[in-house]
């Protein structure tokens, strides 16, 4: 019974009590090949390397062949930039199971130059496996697409990059329809429009919060952003958490996620009493901010700019920081990536769309909060980066120093994106040139989209 409450708070999110109960299962020596695989992945988020690498190894005493436990402790050495013993990890997964398409696809994202074109045939293979999970097969679909671009295939590299990105949207089908129709049907609609009922009851103790909020599209720099503000010994970074979109969410009556519901008569209308009191309770479970006394923490889930306005309801000194780059650029970034947990991502139309969302959710926003909103186009990153850096810093009302860039001096530094190499080297021109080539795949939308 308490391994399933544990597991449930760590599905929450709820690290602190689900980290009391693994504990005090290993206490009584109960469950310890899951409790420590589960502490492992707890201290991981709570951002305790020592600890989180001590319950792995635990684990990997009790069941040293276990891909999944190898898999995270891999991934834990590399977000803390131990590139080396990540890779080394990776390849005895390999060694373990020749077909665990996942370490492949990992340690592609770790260097492109892991992947090699001989290995084609294995993938191929693979998804011959008449057993292969639709996520699996998106993984080998995925790494045979960017094997082609290594070809210069660049019609087979398309081709099975769309394949990759419907697999991995039906492996996980009924979730992420309602997702996109949360995006397409009523936060695109709505955000402008929301009604805000008892503003008065909003809990009080966010006050002692000064968060800043990182918003905009995948692959426009964020990652850098939240790196260098989290620089500064008066910040703290949470991550992409969701809270307030969760929070906005659970006051969504499930019956409009039906099938042939309509919404012509729905209007946005948020109880602030709930919100807050939602927001402050997850906020009071993240153990890094619960000491925290005005020091600014950084919110990365981008999504929030739709949010702005519930967001200020319940912070009304918060500041935002808008990543942007070039739209085609972003669009063809998004869609040569694999983002899992992004439901719209994984089509190119929907992409266009939710960027077309969000064109107007900004602009909107940056009208009615120009001085709440700083923006950082990456274009502009590495020509002026001290200058714009000084800037943000004094937007956020935090002391700049140059040794902020200097990501390789850094001990301890997390980077869990797949911006994690890149950052760890110095900041690039940006590559004009980069997407070029697949400029083509966006000239059919041209008509319906000004802005393309």
């Amino acid at each position: 019974m308490d391994l399933e409450v544990g597991k449930k708070f760590v599905k929450e999110k709820n690290y602190i009590k689900a980290e009391k109960i693994f504990l005090n299962l290993l206490k009584n020596n109960n469950n310890a090949l899951l409790s420590n695989f589960f502490l492992g992945g707890i201290y991981f988020e709570l951002d305790e390397y020592e600890k989180s690498k001590l319950h792995y190894n635990k684990a990997l005493k009790l069941n040293k062949n276990s891909k999944e436990i190898l898999i995270n402790l891999a991934f834990l050495e590399q977000s803390y930039g131990n590139l080396t013993t990540a890779k080394k990890i990776y390849e005895e997964i390999i060694e373990l199971d020749s077909n665990y398409i996942e370490a492949y696809y990992r340690l592609y994202l770790l260097n492109s130059k892991n992947l090699k074109i001989e290995q084609e045939a294995k993938f191929r293979r693979i998804m011959e496996d008449k057993n292969i999970s639709l996520h699996n097969k998106s993984l080998a679909n995925f790494l045979i697409s960017k094997i082609n671009k290594k070809k210069g295939n660049y019609k087979i590299e398309l081709d099975y990059l769309n394949k990759s990105h419907i697999d991995i949207f039906n492996s996980k089908r009924e979730y992420n329809l309602q997702s996109n129709f949360y995006y397409e049907k009523i936060i695109s609609k709505k955000f402008n429009k929301i009604k805000f009922e008892k503003e008065e009851y909003i809990n009080k103790n966010l006050k002692n919060y000064s968060p800043i909020f990182i918003i905009g599209l995948p692959r426009s720099g964020s990652t850098l952003v939240e790196t260098l503000l989290s620089s500064s010994d008066r910040v703290v970074s949470i991550g992409e958490n969701s809270i307030i979109n969760m929070a906005v969410l659970n006051q969504i009556p499930k019956k409009f996620f039906l099938k042939n519901s309509t919404l012509e008569m729905f209007n946005l209308s948020l109880n602030c009493e709930k919100i807050s009191t939602y927001v402050f309770e997850k906020f009071s479970q993240i153990k890094k901010i619960q000491s925290i006394n005005k020091i600014n923490i950084v919110d990365k889930t981008l999504v929030n700019f739709f949010n702005i306005e519930i967001i200020l309801s319940l912070f009304p000194n918060a500041k935002f920081i808008h990543c942007s780059r070039n739209h085609k650029d972003t669009i063809i970034g998004i869609y040569q990536s694999l983002l899992p947990t992004l439901s719209w991502t994984h089509n190119l139309e929907n992409i266009i769309r939710y960027v077309d969302y969000y064109i107007k959710a900004m602009n909107y926003f940056k009208s009615k909060y120009s001085d709440k909103i700083f923006n950082v186009k990456l274009e502009n990153v590495a020509k002026n980066k001290s200058q714009i850096w000084r800037e943000l810093f004094n937007f956020c009302e935090l002391e700049w120093k140059e040794n902020f860039l200097n990501f390789k001096d850094k001990k301890n530094l997390i980077i869990r994106t797949s911006s994690n190499v890149q950052l760890r080297d110095n900041i690039n021109e940006y590559d004009y040139n980069k997407y070029s080539n697949y400029y083509f795949i966006l000239e059919n939308f041209k008509k319906d989209f000004q802005w393309l």
